[in-house]
Order: C-alpha cells, then sequence, then structure tokens
C-alpha cells in the first residue's frame, strides 16, 4: 500500500524598503513598500498594501484548508515570515501555532531569512541554526510527532548539514522538553538531489553523517502536478497509482494552495480521492529504517531544468554559473535573453559585506577582551533575534525579562562591552544575516522588490557595524566599511572590472561580455530612476549624508522597482512597475 504525505513551505520574503529606529535598543521599526495588490481565493479578493502583505493575509484562510484534511501534511514557517503573520492577523497565527500543537499539521523547523545556507561562512550558518532552534523551543517542548528541518530552497551540502549537528549537539539539553535534534529530525529534499540514478520505490532515506540524518525526498513530477493544477484529483490519484511507490512526498510552496481559484477545493479533493483510491495520506513520519543515501552538495529543490546534470540538480538558479562547468548562463526576460552574471557578481558582493561584517564584529570583540570570539557573537545573534522577534517569544509565553536584549548581553559579554556597541554590533550583524536571503537571485532579473530589500539589510548592516566601530574607539576600521559599501553596493557596476568578470565564459559565448553586464543591469522603472536597482535601494537605505557622492550627484532617490515575474497574476493597482507610495 502506498503512503503519501505533503509537506508545505510557507515564507514570505517581506517588503521593508529602509530601517527607520536609530536605536538598536529600542524594538525595530521600519518603512514598508506601499505598492497595493490583491490576489483571489476562491470567490475572495485579498486586497495589501504591498505583495507580503496581501499574501499573509491570505494565509488565515490557508490554515482553514489544512484544518479541512487534518494529519495529512507537515508545515514550515520561516520565522521572520510568523511574527509578520502574528502582527498581520494575530488570529492566523494562533490557528498555525495550533495547528501544529494539535497535529493538525506536523512542525518543520528552518532557519531565519531564507538564505542559501551552503554559501554562506561556518559561524553564520550555526548562528542561524541556533537562532531557528531557539525560535522553535517553545513549539517543540512536550512536542509529540516527527519533527522536519527545512534548510532553504533545500540547498544543502556536506557542510551545512555538519554544521546542524554542531549547533544540535551544542545546544541538547539547554532547552527543557526537546525532542533529540538529531536522532528525531528529518530533513526535507527533492529526489533530484540525491547521488543515485535509479529511481527508489520509497520517500525516504538516511545521509551518513554521524549515523545519519533521516531525510524525506519529494516527488517533482507529482509536486509540480499538485502545485500548477495541471490535473483534476482523479488524474492526480491516477498518476500516484503509476509510480508504483511504498511512499511519495509531494513539497510545494503554501502559496500553492492559492494556485488558482479552485485550488483549495481541488486539495481537498485529492486527499479524498487517494484514500478512496486505497492510499494512506498522512504527515510526513520516518520509517525506523530508511536507505541509506548520498546527498549532492549544493543541490536544491529548484533548479533551471534546462542546466539539470544527469537529471539532478544544482544550485545553478542562485549562482547565474553551471556547477558543472563554470559557465555563465540566460535566461529570457521581458522576451528577450538576460546574462545571469549579475547574479554571480551579487553572491560575491554578498559575501564581501558577509565577511567585512563578521571580522569586524570578531576584532571589536577582540579589542574589547572578549574571548570565544565566534560563540559570543553566535549568543549575541539569538539575543538580538529574541529583540526582533518578541511578539513570538512573549505569544509563546516568554517573560519581558527574557526577551531584553540588554539583560541578555550582559552576562553574555560578562560586562567588557558597552551596551551601545553591543546594541549596534548585534544590529549589524543581523542585519547582514537578514541580507542573505535567496530571493534577489531567484528570479531572472535584478530589478525586484526583493533585491531592493536585501541591499537595505546589507547597507544596514555596514552602517551599523561601521557605527559600533566609532563607539569602540576603531574609528578607522569604521571608515573602511562605508568604503566598503561605497565599493560593493553604490558603485555594483563597476564591479566588472573590479571582480575580473570578463574572465568568466558563458554558455553561449555572449553571457560574461560587458555588453551583456551593462544591459542586465538596466534601471526596469526609467521614469522613476536611471540609476541601478543596487544603487537605488542602498541610496533609499542609508542614513542621509552616510556614504553618499558628496553633493556631486543629487538625484532623486525612489525605491520603485521593476515586477516579479511570479507575481504577474495579483491584481497590481500599477502594473508597470513595482511602486512606493509615499507612506
Amino acid at each position: 500500500m502506498t503512503t503519501l504525505s505533503f509537506h508545505l513551505h510557507g515564507y514570505q520574503p517581506g517588503d521593508v524598503v529602509r530601517w527607520i529606529e536609530p536605536d538598536p535598543l529600542k524594538p525595530p521599526r521600519s518603512e514598508e513598500r506601499v505598492s497595493p495588490v490583491a490576489v483571489r481565493i476562491g470567490g475572495d479578493r485579498v486586497a495589501g498594501r504591498n505583495w507580503t502583505d496581501a499574501m499573509l493575509r491570505a494565509y488565515g484562510r490557508i490554515e482553514k484548508v489544512l484544518e479541512r484534511e487534518a494529519g495529512v501534511a507537515s508545515v514550515d514557517v520561516e520565522p521572520q515570515t510568523l511574527v509578520w503573520l502574528l502582527e498581520k492577523d494575530p488570529e492566523a497565527y494562533r490557528r498555525t501555532v495550533a495547528a501544529w500543537r494539535r497535529g493538525t499539521a506536523g512542525f518543520v523547523m528552518t532557519p531565519p531569512f531564507h538564505p542559501i545556507l551552503p554559501h554562506l561562512h561556518r559561524v553564520e550558518r550555526e548562528a542561524l541554526f541556533e537562532m531557528m532552534i531557539d525560535f522553535s523551543a517553545p513549539l517543540l517542548r512536550e512536542h509529540e510527532g516527527p519533527v522536519g528541518l527545512w534548510l532553504p530552497e533545500c540547498a544543502t551540502s556536506s557542510e551545512t548539514l555538519e554544521s546542524y549537528a554542531e549547533s544540535a549537539r551544542r545546544l541538547a539539553g539547554m532547552y527543557e522538553g526537546m525532542p533529540d535534534l538529531l536522532a528525531d529530525v528529518h530533513l526535507v529534499l527533492d529526489s533530484r538531489q540525491l547521488a543515485a540514478m535509479e529511481e527508489s520505490t520509497t520517500a525516504w532515506g538516511k545521509t551518513g553523517l554521524d549515523g545519519g540524518l533521516r531525510f524525506a525526498a519529494r516527488d517533482p513530477g507529482l509536486s509540480a502536478e499538485f502545485s500548477f493544477g495541471a490535473t483534476d484529483p482523479s488524474g492526480f490519484a491516477a498518476s500516484v497509482a503509476a509510480r508504483g511507490a511504498d511512499s511519495l512526498l509531494v513539497a510545494s510552496d503554501l502559496e500553492s494552495l492559492l494556485a488558482n481559484p479552485a485550488q483549495a477545493d481541488r486539495f481537498v479533493g485529492i486527499v479524498e480521492g487517494l484514500r478512496g483510491s486505497g492510499v494512506t495520506v498522512a504527515s510526513p513520519a520516518p520509517p525506523a529504517r530508511p536507505m541509506a543515501a548520498d546527498v549532492l552538495d549544493y543541490s536544491s529543490w529548484s533548479d533551471y531544468d534546462e542546466h539539470l546534470l544527469h537529471g539532478r540538480t544544482s544550485d545553478t538558479r542562485w549562482t547565474g554559473m553551471r556547477r558543472s562547468d563554470g559557465a555563465v548562463v540566460s535566461r529570457v526576460h521581458r522576451g528577450a535573453p538576460m546574462s545571469q552574471l549579475w547574479k554571480h557578481a551579487f553572491t560575491l558582493v554578498t559575501e564581501e559585506v558577509e565577511n567585512a561584517v563578521r571580522r569586524t564584529a570578531r576584532q571589536i570583540l577582540k579589542g574589547l577582551d572578549v574571548e570565544r570570539r565566534p560563540a559570543v557573537l553566535r549568543r549575541l545573534a539569538v539575543a538580538y533575534a529574541r529583540h526582533v522577534f518578541r511578539g513570538h517569544y512573549r505569544a509563546q509565553g516568554s517573560s519581558a525579562a527574557e526577551v531584553d536584549f540588554e539583560r541578555a548581553a550582559g552576562p553574555i559579554l560578562r560586562g567588557k562591552v558597552d551596551l551601545e556597541v553591543a546594541g549596534f554590533l548585534a544590529r549589524g550583524y543581523t542585519m547582514m544575516l537578514m541580507g542573505l536571503r535567496s530571493d534577489p537571485r531567484f528570479w531572472d532579473n535584478p530589478d525586484t522588490r526583493v533585491t531592493f530589500q536585501n541591499v537595505g539589510c546589507l547597507a544596514q548592516g555596514l552602517v551599523d557595524m561601521s557605527e559600533a566601530c566609532t563607539l569602540a574607539g576603531e574609528s578607522e576600521r569604521g571608515v573602511r566599511l562605508l568604503k566598503l559599501l561605497r565599493a560593493a553596493l553604490l558603485e555594483f557596476p563597476e564591479s566588472y572590472a573590479r571582480l575580473s568578470l570578463s574572465e568568466l565564459r558563458g554558455a553561449g559565448s555572449w553571457e560574461a561580455t560587458e555588453d551583456a553586464w551593462v544591459r542586465s543591469l538596466q534601471s526596469e522603472v526609467p521614469p522613476r530612476s536611471e540609476d541601478d536597482v543596487i544603487r537605488r535601494a542602498t541610496l533609499f537605505a542609508i542614513p542621509e549624508g552616510r556614504a553618499r557622492d558628496g553633493g556631486a550627484r543629487r538625484e532623486v532617490v525612489v525605491a520603485d522597482t521593476g515586477h516579479i515575474a511570479g507575481e504577474g497574476h495579483g491584481e497590481w493597482e500599477n502594473r508597470e512597475w513595482c511602486e512606493h507610495r509615499a507612506p
């Protein structure tokens, strides 16, 4: 008999255009994009002041669909998304948490901010895993049943899994009533990430890391059929039967329940139809002895189909380069081919910012005689995450003292660092982590609202860390960070020469040329600004007078961007571009 399980991935990148609270010790405040849009769910029209707002308001309706078929799916919701849901729709947040606690939906952890983890430094990976575990702890106490682990985009590597294992072992015993974060946790993957070439009759396997982490590998064909409404319930049941498998996993974004107006009813029909045909439908639960299987490094759940190697995925979608031969690829955007070289450059400048912020934080701590600096930086990140996500912690029973960053920073730093320095250091590091989201490089064009947000976070991280340097008596180091902000972000088009991008090879010969580079960075809102999106975002995000052009250019700074192709079905008030109206 076949057992089929669903997993639904809940995540919204957000629509923050800049952070506006100057004091890092106060609750964070941001300016949110104003670009009205609506989506349709069945007969309902859900409107929001921006895409994230509309989708979060839709989440309340999605959860009701899962209640109609309880116990058939596991769900992960990225931490910041869950906090935003609490702010937008407290009742939907409470229903979601209740669904996990009742077992209506299986619980799956996921790191905050949705980065491509294999691309990060080990310190950042472990900081994010520790933030994830701390955020999930209130939901895992006394939890019964399997616990999943969703790595953003399912992107994985052996080093990523080692980082998770190290974090899990480090935190073991620190939280009461928690499951074993190694033995009782399973990954969610895609079958195209497995090294074995033959088709398996089971969704379940186990990696070889320290005895192995269990995993469930989704069936990509069935998942696409479910997500995009390709078949009716009877057709979907026929596809399941044709697999001849013992177990199957169908995984997609939570928004797949909104793929068309009738998708919610279709989901219920699919579950009932499968059960009627003798298929067991249940939330993912690993068997006692899953098969051993190797997982490919730098593989993912969503790659360009034309660039798969022997049917296996990689991270080409996020690097802009084929993992197999290093060639720069292109994609068709607005009816014309666009080089994806910008993704490689954006990855490199993001790494520059990441490394600079981390190294500066450690140097500040070293200068103040703080020992075990990587561990201290991780603990500060967790403490500041409690400050940023305080709504969730308080809703789950934490006291005001438990989410007070000032109270936590003292014991972490053993009184060696001024709280103002600690605040800017922790916020700068956290803002940098926010700027590592996968979203900009998922889409073919750089000029999108998600690129704008990432750049705003990276710029804020550099400015905050520069301020920490000044307060700690390291003003020269702070000036160097602002110079990096200029070189990496304000002057991003110059990356072609600065990063020697001409030395790369294009898959079709032209993708790494300077002409292809320049064309990919053209503004998609020329009536508003001719600047590339990374410059626009930097100028909009940073405080007036910091790292500006010294008055040489006095351009109008705007937050408008191009639209994302995957959001074209939204009913936008401005269909020409993704605007930002004056608040």
